[in-house]
């Protein structure tokens, strides 16, 4: 038995670790590590996002609020509690995600790029809005949170409000279709106050 117990254990470790890299999170980030006392996210919600239980009902979340506010931090300390309760997990930041899309284009195969997307239960699109998207990029945005719709979570973290999206989106058009899809079984967290980032460094005079 303790050797059929040490052999499972270790068959977790290995697998979680593969989803971990499979993830492809830009660095590594906890929830334990996030100060939540200095965060403008109230605990309650802090709490419930943790819990991941929106990841099963194939809800979103979305944080939205200037740079440094934690909304990065937030989203892949996510994505690895999510990994590490067994979750497949995908990270993107908004730029790379289109560039995988777009090559799709070349061979016709964006419809079999998004479905291998949709394997994993949660995908997080980072940075959202820091660059404009052209038509082309914003209809495939468009088609790959259309084909998430009640199937798959998303995890979007944006510094525009919802009402600036037409910024970087250039249709409104699509950018109504979007957020009415995203929003339907959505989370939304504003995060704002001064930078983190802004404030080590003072610190560090």
């Amino acid at each position: 038995r303790t050797l059929v117990e040490a052999e499972i254990t270790s068959r977790d470790a290995s697998n979680t670790a593969a989803r971990r890299r499979a993830a492809a999170f830009p660095v590594a980030k906890t929830l334990e590590g996030f100060d939540v006392a200095a965060s403008s996210i109230p605990p309650a919600t802090f709490d419930y996002l943790a819990n991941l239980e929106w990841i099963r009902a194939a809800e979103n979340v979305c944080l939205i609020g200037p740079a440094g506010t934690g909304k990065s931090h937030m989203l892949i300390a996510l994505g690895v509690a999510a990994v590490e309760h067994g979750h497949k997990v995908r990270y993107f930041t908004a730029a790379d995600l289109v560039d995988t899309l777009y090559r799709g284009l070349a061979d016709n195969s964006v419809g079999r790029v998004i479905d291998t997307l949709l394997r994993n239960d949660l995908i997080l699109v980072d940075e959202l809005g820091f660059a404009p998207l052209d038509d082309t990029g914003a209809q495939l945005l468009f088609r790959f949170v259309a084909a998430a719709y009640e199937r798959r979570s998303l995890g979007l973290g944006s510094h525009w409000p919802f009402e600036a999206w037409g910024r970087f989106l250039p249709e409104h058009t699509t950018a109504v279709s979007m957020l009415d899809r995203l929003l339907h079984h959505c989370h939304t967290v504003i995060t704002d106050g001064d930078s983190y980032r802004m404030k080590q460094a003072r610190a560090q005079g």
